[in-house]
């Protein structure tokens, strides 16, 4: 009976003890799927919030613990310990490239990792200011030290992949007054193409939804609002004076009245000219409004939003001339006499 017992005893430790063990095996495994799957979750899904893009480098020779605390201070991931860890268990260590980056804040660190595999991207800042013109913005690129930009004006000339950039005629450059005027962080290696991508983006942007309802409610093409603009944007040294110069040129046209803007023909010249002559203003060319009753065939140069939205704001109305003060600013006449009273008076005083 003691014998039984005894071995009754021993095979109950011993099944309290594979009991113990079988519990202790999935114990293990449990939090080994855990940590996977925590590791998993934080490297592939967990993003930080926030949508800016920001410029950064990453200095030559950085420390996985450097680039850490770099990408964190950018909001770019949203620890710096676990992107260590990522890059540790990931074997990524060796493989993160120094550079300039330009990045999304809130990428996942597998993301992260992703675009810093690029390498280098140096980036130039250029800003084009309102109402340049392709000749213009080619200048710009030059001076700033793009070395793949010789042929900007060519590109610029012939690639225009927006619908709304085409209206009844030719225009002289179809990138004219599509390239939008903005501060651009570009990567020093783009092409003319690519830059004027970039451009013709960010021009198909700020021409949002409601831009497009209210030039469909005015009946009027974004061809057609571009080329207004360009013109009211070239012509108004002052802000405050683009609705009303927009008014004028509407109701030039609801007239059939030649629209005799300076700005036109001093695009033809490629030069600007501050005061034209009377065999300036007869220069033969569709874009010459002294010449021709209408619109030119298209823009002649980049609007801003405030030229946009003042030629949406307009109507036409009473007035038919303007002249500009010795300020900048300028006055308005309903009349070819008091339009001449207002020249005479100007050009007279003092």
């Amino acid at each position: 009976m003691r014998i039984i017992l005894d071995k009754f005893l021993f095979l109950k430790k011993s099944c309290d003890m594979q009991t113990k063990r079988k519990y202790i095996v999935m114990a293990a495994v449990f939090f080994i799927c855990l940590v996977a799957f925590a590791f998993f979750y934080f490297y592939a899904f967990d993003k930080r919030s926030g949508n800016k893009e920001v410029m950064l480098e990453i200095p030559a020779h950085a420390t996985g613990r450097q680039i850490s605390k770099i990408l964190e201070d950018n909001g770019i991931v949203r620890s710096a310990f676990l992107f260590r860890v990522a890059v540790f268990i990931t074997h990524e260590d060796g493989t993160l490239q120094s550079g300039f980056y330009k990045l999304h804040q809130g990428l996942t660190i597998r993301e992260t990792i992703s675009e810093l595999h690029k390498g280098r991207h140096a980036f130039i800042t250029i800003t084009i200011p309102e109402g340049s013109n392709v000749y213009q913005i080619a200048e710009i690129l030059k001076k700033s030290g793009f070395t793949n930009t010789d042929d900007f004006i060519d590109v610029a000339s012939d690639y225009g992949p927006l619908s709304y950039m085409y209206g009844p005629e030719s225009a002289k450059i179809k990138a004219e007054g599509f390239l939008k005027a903005d501060t651009y962080d570009i990567p020093k290696e783009y092409t003319s193409k690519q830059i004027c991508d970039l451009m013709y983006k960010s021009t198909d942007k700020m021409l949002d939804e409601n831009i497009r309802k209210r030039a469909k409610a005015k009946n009027m093409s974004l061809h057609k609002l571009m080329t207004l603009a360009s013109m009211v944007e070239k012509e108004a040294l002052f802000k405050e004076d683009q609705k009303m110069i927009a008014s004028v040129i509407l109701a030039r046209l609801e007239k059939n009245m030649p629209l005799q803007i300076d700005a036109t023909v001093q695009y033809v010249l490629d030069w600007n000219k501050k005061e034209l002559s009377v065999e300036d203003t007869k220069v033969a060319s569709p874009y010459n409004t002294y010449m021709r009753v209408g619109l030119p065939p298209g823009p002649i140069a980049s609007p801003g939003i405030d030229a946009i939205n003042a030629v949406l704001d307009a109507k036409a109305g009473e007035y038919l001339y303007y002249v500009a003060t010795k300020d900048g600013h300028h006055v308005f006449s309903k009349t070819y006499e008091e339009h001449q009273a207002q020249i005479e008076k100007i050009y007279t005083e003092g």
